[in-house]
């Protein structure tokens, strides 16, 4: 058992609960401590144990009991009792939920479902990082993988990073199944979303990330990426919108024949392209697709030139409206491209995203471009509970149909109750960082096997540390991991430090 083994930290005792089938209490040696959701083994036999995960503990400490503290306080007596490594009374005892058996076999190390229960008795020891691979479904080689950081136990905690292994190493096929990342501002997120595209970036996947907050473009300047802006270097084509999309683009043709005129002719262009009869199509197509269908609908000169006038005039305010970007050639030539929609409000945003994701959605299934990731930054915005926007339903049918396509989705969310659980749903990896209680809720539908404590023990991580979970595909069991935290790239999103620049610049 010594190549699955670290350490013995303990033996697993026998109580009112302790051990059955579904979790086993041990009690600790002097001086080794465990963290919650920390895995730990507990061996059955030469050949078998059985893994466990860290959900209570509990000192057990008769000279700190309530009376005998009030005696000292009352008469001014100080302690005077043997520490635990000396102790026969001063113990702890540590509860560990029971997620998986192993077996050590000829062919080598195998990991089931548990079918055993601990024995009391039994040597409880923290297991190495082959096993948590194998319990968790990480790989082994980190070439092979992508290096996010390292499982949160104690050492990690008193060790100089430098020194602890990064064993989370993920299977690079999770991305098709999509990511989700959540967590209150200042917990990590961004950080750690940089980390996952930095690890994607070495197989040679592209990234487009539609930046609401400048928060990757440090991130895509380092890693040779390209930074494209709304309306002075990227535009969107007409033709990538939809009917409704289209619509509000002109508000004052509503309860007028134009609106009706608009609708049709935008929906025949459409219909065109559908039919293979044209490709994309721009505001001079659309006009002179009105001209041409107004007397079908009997509009009027008039009515006709005023609502070409009121289509022209608003569309052309949109200045991220115009010729069709060529995809094919940025994603042949930059590795990661970075859309800034930071000086984009909330509409025009969600326009952007909606159209860019059309664009490459069709020219992904037409084969014309390999297999990419898409990162949605403030994601709620875009994909918002309870209420349609734009782009939502292009972001559902990316998520949805997208693993078979090659089309992998990143959503960031600072806000997880605002955001649409179906999708979210669909997401099979998750990092879950430090969040306010009102937002843990939003969560029940996606924690997997994630325990309540874990959940209510999420506002007190620190920077850094998230819950990693999924489906049983992609992330077996939920665990506590701490992002690494070097990076090949420069982070974005730092706040300025006001009080310097009032100090520097305004400061007379």
């Amino acid at each position: 058992m010594q190549d699955i083994e670290l350490r013995e930290i303990g033996t697993v005792i026998a109580d009112d609960v302790s051990p059955s089938f579904d979790v086993f209490r041990f009690k600790a040696l002097a001086n080794e401590y465990v963290h919650p959701g920390s895995l730990v083994g507990a061996i059955i036999n030469e050949e078998t144990f059985v893994l466990g995960r860290i959900s209570d503990s509990l000192e057990i400490n008769p000279h700190e009991s309530p009376s005998r503290t009030a005696v000292r306080h009352a008469m001014g007596i100080e302690a005077d009792y043997p520490p635990e490594d000396l102790s026969t009374t001063v113990y702890r005892v540590y509860e560990a939920d029971i997620i998986e058996q192993g077996i050590i076999t000829d062919q080598g190390l195998e990991i089931f479902e548990p079918m055993d229960m601990a024995k009391a008795g039994a040597v409880v020891f923290l297991p190495s990082e082959e096993v948590i691979a194998k319990a968790m479904g990480f790989e082994e080689e980190p070439d092979n993988a992508l290096v996010v950081g390292h499982t949160r136990v104690i050492e990690s905690l008193l060790t100089d990073e430098k020194e602890v292994s990064e064993n989370v190493l993920l299977r690079p096929d999770i991305i098709q199944r999509h990511i989700f990342v959540g967590g209150t501002t200042g917990s990590g997120k961004s950080f750690a979303a940089g980390i996952i595209m930095e690890e994607i970036q070495k197989f040679g996947i592209p990234i487009i990330i539609l930046d609401s907050q400048n928060e990757y473009i440090p991130l895509t300047e380092d890693l040779g990426g390209r930074v494209l802006r709304p309306g002075i270097d990227y535009t969107v084509r007409l033709s990538s919108l939809i009917e409704s999309e289209v619509l509000d683009l002109v508000p004052t043709l509503r309860g007028t024949v134009g609106y009706e005129l608009l609708a049709f002719s935008f929906l025949a262009l459409r219909r065109e392209i559908r039919e293979g009869i044209r490709r994309e199509f721009g505001l001079e197509e659309l006009l002179r697709r009105m001209e041409a269908d107004a007397p079908t609908l009997e509009v009027k000169e008039s009515s006709l030139r005023l609502g070409l006038m009121r289509t022209q005039s608003s569309i052309q305010r949109h200045d991220f409206l115009g010729e069709k970007t060529n995809w094919i050639e940025l994603i042949n030539r930059y590795p990661i491209i970075n859309i800034d929609c930071a000086r984009l409000d909330l509409s025009q945003l969600q326009l952007v995203v909606g159209a860019t994701l059309r664009e490459l959605q069709n020219l992904r299934l037409k084969g014309e471009i390999p297999p990419y990731v898409i990162v949605l930054d403030e994601a709620h915005l875009l994909v918002p509970e309870g209420e349609d926007t734009p782009c939502k339903q292009v972001i559902r049918e990316n998520v949805r149909i997208g693993r078979h396509y090659g089309i992998c989705m990143i959503l960031i969310t600072q806000s997880p109750v605002d955001i649409d659980k179906k999708t979210i749903r669909q997401c099979n990896t998750r990092f879950i960082f430090a969040l306010e209680p009102d937002q843990l809720h939003a969560l029940q539908g996606i924690k997997a096997d994630t325990t309540e404590d874990m959940l209510k023990r999420l506002p007190k991580m620190p920077r850094g540390t998230c819950i990693l979970s999924g489906t049983y595909e992609t992330i077996k069991h939920a665990i506590p991991i701490k992002i690494r935290s070097k990076r090949k790239t420069r982070p974005g999103g730092v706040t300025p430090d006001i009080f310097k620049e009032v100090k520097e610049r305004w400061q007379k």
